[in-house]
């Protein structure tokens, strides 16, 4: 997955805006949809962005 410029700017903003540090699945599952919006995007891909961010 390569994330889009505008996926990678809400992502950046829910992290640190927003503070999600560690998305529900079901907060996971809104977050996917909303970025599909902007491209290809599935649910682990957002799971695993949340997860290295915290690294």
């Amino acid at each position: 997955w390569t994330p889009t410029t505008e996926q990678i700017r809400i992502l950046r903003e829910l992290y640190y805006s927003n503070g999600v540090r560690s998305p529900t699945a079901e907060q996971i599952q809104r977050i996917s949809a909303r970025l599909r919006q902007y491209g290809k995007i599935e649910g682990k891909n957002v799971f695993y962005w949340f997860q290295n961010h915290k690294a």
